[in-house]
């Protein structure tokens, strides 16, 4: 079974080390991990291009070569946050970052910043961090596998289905990795296109203009209600909202296809919820504290099992191949957890039930 770089990256990323980068960019835990499941295919993505010229690749290999990721960085990742000063690797990462990315680094941040949430400057704090372990990373499987230029830039694209999977849209056009086979996907959904747009039967051509748009927005803001769950808005006053533009109007609207990357995205946050706090169980205690967190994030899985019957069929067959990956390395996770002596009657009913949407899921 061939490495899956962002995987192994983000098993590193969890748990204390998690919490210990939240607290020093302050941003929330769960943000955090969008924007490490942002960031890393896009640092990956930009060490591919680099490494697609020869001088590129040679250049990378001088980096790997040098003391800091010659060693045991990677393996001692914990080590880098536990005192709280993360001055060094900020620095570090600064430096590394605009090396790799140059002028493109206010244009990564502003495409991280809308797949995530987070302000631009947040992500530059998190790309900081998150490069040298990266380049750590690397650095160990250079060591190890006894790489030279070619077989680190080969080992990089070897990565490349992975990471075109997981980056925002908009990142491969930005980083150029159009030219190494990339699909540019679009930043933000496109609007329908004028011979897409719903009619409404009786309804003036002027008046249908203004008030179909309505009809779109109140109606997909009451789906991202239920979807993302909530978000300072008020449940009654979405639907009133849907109905209020909708009254006058006669014949069915359609609404515009729910887009199969945004929903992949809300997952991929959730997957990563469940590898973050599977992480951190190691015992019965910290089992029953990760309770609520388990059921929570069961409850966010649930949000999209219950819009399945308003997808069409290609984007659920679309999910259901996104979340057979996804599901595989947390079965792992599970399997190891559900060991430890005393979790598994803890767990085992909030295991099951993740367990039963994620087969809902991938029917």
């Amino acid at each position: 079974m061939s490495m899956n770089m962002m995987e192994i990256l983000k098993g590193q990323l969890g748990g204390m080390v998690a919490g210990q980068i939240a607290k020093a960019i302050g941003v929330d835990p769960k943000m955090l991990q969008g924007g490490i499941a942002a960031l890393l295919p896009t640092i990956l993505g930009g060490l591919m291009k680099q490494a697609s010229t020869p001088e590129g690749a040679a250049e990378l290999d001088k980096t790997l070569e040098s003391e800091d990721f010659g060693g045991g960085m990677f393996d001692n990742i914990g080590d880098m946050f536990s005192g709280g000063d993360t001055s060094k690797i900020s620095e570090m990462g600064g430096g590394l970052a605009g090396s790799l990315f140059g002028d493109k680094a206010d244009m990564i941040g502003s495409i991280v910043s809308k797949a995530t949430g987070m302000n631009a400057g947040t992500c530059s704090s998190l790309m900081g961090m998150l490069v040298p372990i990266v380049m750590g990373f690397l650095g160990k499987q250079k060591k190890s596998l006894g790489l030279d230029s070619s077989g680190m830039a080969n080992l990089l694209m070897s990565q490349k289905d992975e990471v075109a999977k997981a980056m925002p849209g908009g990142m491969a056009g930005a980083l150029g990795l159009t030219d190494l086979g990339f699909e540019d996907t679009p930043m933000d959904v496109a609007a329908a296109t004028p011979s897409s747009q719903p009619q409404v039967a009786g309804a003036s051509s002027g008046l249908g203009k203004i008030l179909i748009p309505l009809v779109i927005l109140a109606a997909l803001g009451f789906l991202a209600y239920r979807f993302l769950g909530g978000g300072g808005a008020n449940l009654d006053d979405l639907k009133n909202s849907a109905t209020e533009a909708a009254s006058g109007l006669t014949g069915d609207v359609e609404l515009p296809a729910m887009d199969a990357a945004s929903l992949t995205g809300k997952l991929q946050d959730t997957f990563a919820g469940y590898t973050d706090t599977l992480s951190g169980i190691t015992d019965e205690a910290s089992a029953e504290e990760a309770v609520p967190e388990l059921k929570s994030l069961n409850e966010q899985l649930g949000g999209v099992t219950s819009l399945l019957d308003k997808l069409p069929e290609g984007v659920r067959e679309q999910l259901s191949g996104r979340v057979s990956e996804m599901i595989t390395p947390i079965k792992d996770m599970l399997d190891k957890v559900m060991a430890i002596p005393g979790v598994g009657p803890i767990l085992k009913p909030i295991v099951d039930n993740m367990l039963e949407k994620v087969g809902m899921l991938t029917a």
